[in-house]
């Protein structure tokens, strides 16, 4: 078999599907894995048969175990659905991160941070308690504050939000996929304090070190700090707190986020250089997998062992593995095994956009990207009669040229494919300008990189080799920056959708594997899935035809105020009624409507006359193009109301 590994990530994902929406009994789960187990290795004629079944059960298991009460202190069963005034002992397991949002032209920063509790206070009494509990607090923690320090905590403890409209970010679910189901509010830093002797010396992790010396050398010789540089460290060392909602927007509406997240570009950028350097001094390929390796998983644990970068590290493993081995490389294959050992080790990262995103993309290039290279090789060609060396010079360099250029389309093309519907459903856009966008900011993201690990190395001894790499890098950044906000100007650079079914989505994956499946068994296997996506669509149309009429009326309460946003099946007819405060605006409205697949709104109606209904107004209407404004006759105070 050419692909061993992708029937048994298949079955096994099936099992962590149905583990996760349907409620089993674990011991039953159990019983019936070591069953299938038992009979496997006593029967060579009934293997193959019970194999699937096997991860089928074991796939259910592993995510009912990771979802289900099993401690008889689980925080679930001493908390309940209380909101409780709670005084948390525990243990801080990701170092504290960082939110910066602008209001009123000031910076508002805003700590995270996730704590294993084993002690909880609601009755003036302690508990031991088990799990973990997602702790914020306006203003920033101090340095003392990081992964492994003791605390004690006082707030409020309850459930994390659920969305505030349907289609909006489900903090809850969220946090639920990371084995986190209550939240604690802080009023301010105070309520924090270190538990155990204040004197003793406790030193930050490698990964906090590392970020602290690194955002050192990164800005030196830069004059301050500015935009391009805390976009230059959220790149190279993962530091989101750069990331703010003003910055980011560009970069989400031309597709080009991605090149923020320590993820397969940085990781396979990395190890292109390393096997480059090393192949230059004629290093075995045996040697150079035994260097690689653990210096991709340094890089992974010194940025703070992000999700994205374990998933990439784990990928970059099992292919430079084959290589160091000599041994034949599949892509498909590599990916199987790479989403299989992830999922064995937390099979609730199936459920994350990031997992879903990472893997459905590469999963795209291995499908298509092949094929449409092929074409375009079959396209882009000369005489095959006429030898290379006959052509002009300058006919040789801009074939080449051409080739490269449509082979990187073809690259992003499938890329864009494999996360068009994951797009659309997490962030509500469709991005037909990142097809471009990426041939450029994908190449000005890989300078500014490797210039930056270029600082990196040259920091400690040639601190003047390290100012110029660091000025060449912020060069980078800064144009990255100026082509995201004029390609996001474009016309058609983007465009709202509504959230998609998700019956849409498995007939588009189905679909396009079908479009991409190769092999002797190609035809058999094409019929079914094109059957299968069918089947879906059909079903979908079915649905969607029959709530053509419909009108969705949402009314969005927010901070004293609200919306009422009516949803006619003709955008002529939609209509807004009030918007909040400018904050609730931003984050509630806004994004409602973004959700809702609003690009322009034709009409907004002001009823009151006060910040808490129409502070938000000239936001909406800047936003989503409004082209009607409707108020009252009756005079108001409200500087809000009377400018709009």
């Amino acid at each position: 078999m050419k692909r061993p590994i992708l029937p048994v990530l298949l079955w096994y994902t099936a099992g962590v599907v149905i583990g996760a929406w349907v409620a089993l009994p674990i011991v039953g789960l159990f019983i019936l894995s070591f069953v299938a187990l038992g009979i496997a290795f006593s029967s060579a004629w009934l293997r193959p048969v019970v194999l699937g079944p096997l991860l089928l059960f074991a796939g259910a298991a592993n995510v009912t175990c990771k979802t289900t009460v099993l401690s008889p202190i689980d925080i679930r069963l001493i908390v309940g659905e209380n909101i409780e005034t709670a005084r948390v002992r525990g243990t801080i397991i990701q170092t504290p991160t960082h939110r910066i949002r602008w209001r009123n032209g000031k910076e508002i920063w805003r700590t995270l941070a996730v704590i294993e509790a084993d002690s909880i206070n609601c009755t003036g009494t302690w508990q031991r308690v088990s799990g973990r509990i997602a702790a914020d607090v306006p203003g920033v923690l101090g340095r003392e504050y990081f992964s492994g320090r003791a605390v004690e905590v006082s707030g409020v403890l309850q459930h994390p939000p659920g969305p505030a409209a349907p289609g909006l970010f489900d903090y809850r679910s969220y946090l639920r996929w990371q084995g986190i189901y209550y939240r604690l509010q802080t009023r301010s830093t105070n309520n924090w304090a270190l538990v155990g002797n204040r004197q003793e010396k406790a030193r930050p992790p490698l990964s906090d070190r590392f970020v602290q010396w690194a955002q050192k050398i990164l800005a030196r010789g830069l004059p301050s700090e500015d935009e391009p540089l805390r976009l230059l460290w959220a790149m190279t060392l993962g530091w989101r707190t750069a990331l703010t909602d003003e910055v980011s927007e560009p970069f989400m509406k031309t597709g080009t986020m991605h090149i923020f997240a320590i993820s397969g570009l940085h990781v396979a950028l990395l190890a292109t250089i390393l096997v480059a350097v090393l192949r230059v001094v004629r290093v075995p390929r045996s040697v150079c997998g035994v260097i690689i390796i653990p210096t991709i998983w340094f890089y992974t644990a010194a940025t703070g062992w992000q999700a994205s970068a374990i998933r990439s590290s784990i990928m970059m493993t099992v292919v430079v593995v084959g290589w160091a081995l000599r041994r034949p490389g599949d892509l498909l294959n590599s990916l199987a095994a790479s989403a299989f050992l992830i999922l064995v080790w937390d099979p609730r990262q199936l459920f994350q956009a990031g997992f879903q995103l990472s893997f459905f993309v590469v999963l795209s290039m291995a499908l298509l990207g092949g094929p449409f290279m092929e074409w375009i090789r079959a396209t882009i060609r000369t005489d095959p009669w006429v030898p290379k060396e006959l052509l002009p010079a300058w006919k040789r360099w801009a074939i080449s040229g051409l080739r490269n250029t449509a082979n990187a389309f073809a690259v992003s093309l499938s890329a864009w494919l494999g996360s068009l519907p994951l797009i659309a459903m997490y962030f509500h856009l469709v991005t037909p300008v990142s097809l471009g966008a990426n041939l450029v900011m994908v190449p000005l993201s890989g300078a500014a990189l490797t210039c930056s690990l270029g600082s990196l190395l040259c920091g400690a001894w040639a601190g003047w080799v390290s100012e110029l790499f660091n000025n060449s890098a912020w060069l980078w950044m800064r144009l990255m920056m100026l082509i995201s906000e004029r390609a996001s100007e474009l016309p058609g650079a983007y465009f709202r959708v509504p959230t998609p079914h998700v019956g849409l989505v498995c007939a588009y994956y189905l679909a396009l594997v079908a479009a991409g499946v190769q092999g002797p068994r190609a035809r058999r296997w094409r019929a079914g899935l094109v059957l299968a996506a069918s089947t879906l669509f059909v079903v979908f149309c079915i649905g969607a035809w029959n709530r053509r009429g419909e009108v969705m009326i949402s009314s969005l309460p927010m901070r004293g105020g609200h919306a009422v946003v009516i949803d006619a099946p003709s955008r002529e007819n939609d209509l807004l009624i009030d918007c909040g405060d400018e904050q609730s605006a931003a984050f509630v409205v806004k994004a409602y409507l973004e959700s809702r697949g609003f690009s322009t709104l034709p009409c907004m109606v002001l009823t009151h006359g006060d910040v808490r209904h129409v502070g938000g107004a000239s936001l909406i209407a800047e936003e989503f193009q409004v082209a009607t404004v409707c108020t009252g006759q009756n005079r108001s105070r409200s500087p809000s109301y009377r400018q709009m």
